[in-house]
């Protein structure tokens, strides 16, 4: 969210720069510690966690529409099909994660699969909740 020093575009990036490196810290202690994740080098790491960030702002994008939509509604069938329609995007997105993942770098990376990526994609979201927690609590 911008606040009032930044603009959205400068939002925009703070989110995609700050993202992407936490993604790469998430993805890295994955692929060292786990077999859920495997890299060929750290510079693929990287490039997919950018990748994963781009995928997940996109996400949060068309579930945020697709809110929007139910949301200008009146009646229970879309307060109904408001938290279906969220659910299925962010359902539906882990399936698009892997298979762009898999286009983009083929064997260079490796997700053992839908409950490994959700794996990374929880630790990510909470990682990323927890520290714009302490933000907002420093000032």
């Amino acid at each position: 969210m911008a606040n009032k020093s930044q603009s959205k575009n400068q939002a925009i990036f703070k989110d995609m720069f700050v993202g992407t490196l936490l993604y790469a810290v998430v993805m890295g202690f994955y692929c060292d510690y786990t077999d859920i994740l495997n890299t060929s080098s750290f510079s693929v790491l990287f490039l997919a966690s950018f990748v994963m960030q781009v995928l997940t702002f996109a996400t949060f994008w068309v579930k945020g529409r697709v809110s929007s939509w139910f949301k200008a509604r009146e009646g229970k069938k879309y307060k109904v099909g408001r938290i279906i329609g969220m659910w299925l995007v962010l359902f539906l997105s882990k399936f698009v994660f892997l298979e762009v993942i898999d286009v983009i770098f083929g064997d260079s990376v490796s997700i053992s699969g839908f409950v490994g990526l959700m794996g990374i994609i929880l630790t990510m979201t909470i990682i990323d909740r927890l520290s714009a927690y302490v933000y907002s609590r420093l000032g």
